[in-house]
């Protein structure tokens, strides 16, 4: 390793508020709950202080909205959809609630059901499969609040039919949805949907964020997200709390006197025949980013092609592992595996690295060349999509997908390294720990995407931060770039090159900070149960 003349740079990242730090388990939220009315909080005006939020939010977002039609189902979150019937009953709306039965209401649902039928002594929930449809082809919104947080198995029997009705009337009809603390059918914990679930517009959480509403299907079922924390907000971990990474990341300036030796070396491992162009994306990323120096092994075959038009990547074409010991002499931080392949030669690039102590992002094929606990003690960053997870375990991918969060924790206990799980709500796990990526978007899955993470990563951890800051500065600049490109050109069509002067003006600060990915309506407390 070169001798290390490394200043790391100093991160700036603008914290959101204590409540929109944390994604919580639904057993944590459910125990701050139990905890506020053992302390003598009212659950009725807990319920119509949850009601009126959802309320006020459907008026802000859709205020010419004159129907509405109120899923009902038999628990607490039906008290809540009863909340918000009768505040736009008052509000002069048309209202119907609908149901697979007319439930027998309980606890707080039965006194949100009482001061419902005071304003509207002749509304019931409509039952039949006629009337069901026909107001859900009327309604300019219909208000989900069928199943709370704590939904975990499967839809079945008359709820399943219901749903299944509504799903179809729905998908012909203009109607906006809102969901009341989470869609029908997410499961809360883990992100994944029931096949029944209802696709949200907004989605009006209560008191704490939810694992689930923030990676997997559940980013999509639940559409627009918003806080509302009712005056008691969930702002500490709790076990299985997942710490939630927003934008606003950068570094400071670099400071006067600093030389490219200031700033790192970069090895990238990559590029086998007829992939050198995953190499190119890596080491790209990384000089973009603002590593001094970008060393390229790759294979011979196309050494002399890969830095046209980038003259600054120092390029080495590599026949065997052995010729890579003086290159890593010279570095600081090191990715193998995009563009590897599966054959001798990426065999021989990973027996040429897989002793050196150097800070190291795996990749893509080098992923599949790792043996268990191989990483072990090692400031190491694994980044597989489900697919190359779902290998790694010896699973489906679809238990990968069934709980993101478990499967992250799995392959860091496997392999003894940090984990990034891509996808939408990207999980990262270092010694246990979770965090998720709130930001992204649909343009960033195109080809080459996560080369240039990968090549992210290592210029940070070139730079000399740690494992842990270096991993999640590179996954929000990545995320934020690709909102950005979005934003302006849309989600179709972008390269994975055209993130690189997002990143460029964002690790420097020059982009005015987003909007967070979580509305946020903060609260003084309950009102009063009316």
């Amino acid at each position: 390793m070169a001798a290390d003349r490394r200043i790391p740079p100093t991160v700036r990242c603008r914290e959101p508020s204590p409540a929109l730090q944390w994604a919580h388990t639904v057993e944590a939220v459910v125990a701050h709950e139990q905890a506020l009315f053992a302390e003598g909080v009212d659950a009725y005006g807990l319920m119509v202080q949850a009601g009126t939020a959802a309320f006020d939010e459907m008026r802000e977002r859709w205020p010419a909205a004159r129907r509405v039609a109120v899923l009902v189902g038999p628990g607490q979150n039906g008290g809540d959809g009863l909340v918000v019937a009768r505040l736009a009953r008052e509000a002069g709306l048309s209202v119907d609630l609908l149901g697979w039965k007319r439930p027998e209401f309980t606890q707080g649902a039965a006194r949100a059901w009482q001061a419902l039928r005071e304003r509207d002594a002749d509304i019931d929930v409509m039952v039949e499969p006629d009337d069901v449809r026909d107001s859900l082809a009327s309604a300019d919104v219909v208000v989900d609040s069928l199943f709370g947080i704590g939904l975990s198995r499967r839809i079945e029997g008359a709820a399943a039919d219901f749903m299944r009705r509504v799903g179809e009337c729905l998908a012909h009809s203009p109607a906006a949805v809102l969901a009341v603390d989470a869609p029908s059918g997410l499961d809360c914990n883990t992100g994944t949907v029931d096949p029944l679930t209802l696709s949200a517009d907004l989605t009006v959480t209560f008191l704490g964020i939810k694992r689930g509403q923030v990676t997997g299907a559940g980013v999509t079922y639940c559409g627009e997200r918003v806080l509302a924390d009712l005056g008691y907000p969930m702002t500490e971990a709790a076990p299985g709390s997942a710490r939630l990474l927003h934008g606003n990341w950068s570094l400071a300036p670099r400071r006067p006197g600093g030389h490219k030796g200031s700033y790192g070396t970069v090895l990238v491992v990559a590029g086998n025949l007829g992939m050198p162009g995953a190499a190119r994306l890596a080491s790209e990323a990384a000089l973009r980013l603002g590593a001094g120096k970008v060393i390229v092994a790759t294979h011979p075959d196309h050494s002399a092609t890969l830095n046209i038009g980038r003259p600054e990547l120092i390029v080495h074409g590599v026949a065997s592992g052995d010729e890579l010991s003086g290159l890593l002499e010279q570095s600081t931080a090191v990715v193998v595996g995009p563009g590897l392949g599966r054959d001798a030669w990426s065999e021989a690039m990973w027996r040429g690295l897989r002793d050196s102590r150097l800070p190291m992002v795996i990749d893509a094929d080098g992923l599949r060349l790792l043996e268990p606990g191989a990483l072990t003690g090692r400031a190491a960053v694994l980044t597989p999509h489900p697919g190359e997870a779902a290998e790694l375990l010896g699973c489906r991918v679809g238990e990968v997908n069934d709980d993101r969060f478990a499967a992250a924790r799995r392959l860091a206990d496997r392999f003894g390294a940090m984990v990034l799980l891509k996808g939408a709500g990207t999980v990262l796990v270092h010694e246990r720990e979770l965090a998720v990526c709130l930001g992204g978007s649909p343009a960033l899955a195109t080809a080459g995407s996560g080369d240039v993470l990968s090549g992210l990563i290592a210029a940070l951890l070139a730079m000399g931060l740690p494992v842990r800051e270096a991993a999640e500065g590179a996954v929000v600049l990545h995320a934020t770039a690709g909102e950005i490109e979005a934003a302006a050109r849309g989600t179709w069509g972008m390269a994975a090159l055209d993130l690189l002067e997002s990143v460029r003006s964002l690790v420097n600060g020059r982009h005015e900070p987003g909007e967070s990915a979580f509305g946020y309506r903060s609260s003084d407390g309950p009102e009063d149960g009316r």
